[in-house]
């Protein structure tokens, strides 16, 4: 009997270990925390793909940008249908300025899930940064009519439409923003390089 009881003692023991690191490394508050977690997950389990992509992402939003491309590198090594590997280590080549590497990732995660809203916001986003607005064109659009209640995406359509000079377009679209976030001080940008007040805002898609 006292056997059992050790045996589940030890049990119960290793499975709040395993918890611990876990629900760290999951969780996206706290990116040290995250960082750390994930860390100590990935040394109990080193083939664990979503603990390098968790903590690739944790680095990303600390600016540690080479390490979170060292990351969602190893994740695509392990796993390499994992669309969302593609997008976080293009968005560190972006943040880079290494656009051509950027687009390529962002292509790979549309092949990969050919309805990846964020992918394709991402992709026109780095297409008119590079001056190629008309290129730009087609991927926004895509982002905001797969998921129109995303305001990041609705305001890159309305960039890339400023940018063609469809101003009528760019500032429906800023206004969509800012009725969704009165606080999106680009979008609110936006409208004073167009001319155009914040007043008038038609309704957010809900």
């Amino acid at each position: 009997m006292l056997k059992w009881i050790t045996l589940i003692i030890v049990l119960l023991w290793q499975t709040a270990a395993q918890a611990g690191p876990l629900e760290d490394c999951e969780q996206d508050r706290d990116a040290d925390r995250r960082i750390r977690g994930c860390t100590e997950r990935l040394r109990q389990f080193p083939r664990d793909a979503s603990a390098y992509f968790n903590r690739g992402a944790a680095y990303l939003s600390e600016g540690e940008l080479d390490r979170a491309i060292a990351d969602q590198t190893r994740v695509i090594q392990l796993d390499a249908a994992y669309s969302a590997a593609y997008l976080k280590r293009g968005m560190a080549y972006e943040r880079k300025e290494q656009y051509d590497r950027a687009l390529e990732d962002y292509s790979k995660a549309i092949e990969l899930n050919p309805r990846f809203a964020s992918a394709y916001g991402a992709r026109a986003s780095v297409l008119l940064k590079a001056g190629q607005a008309p290129r730009a064109l087609g991927d926004a659009e895509r982002a905001a009519s797969l998921d129109p209640h995303v305001p990041e995406l609705v305001e890159t359509r309305a960039r890339v439409y400023e940018a063609l000079g469809r101003v009528t377009e760019a500032i429906a679209d800023y206004r969509r923003v800012l009725a969704a976030d009165p606080s999106a001080r680009s979008a609110l940008d936006g409208l004073r390089r167009l001319g155009a007040s914040a007043s008038d805002r038609s309704a957010f898609p809900r």
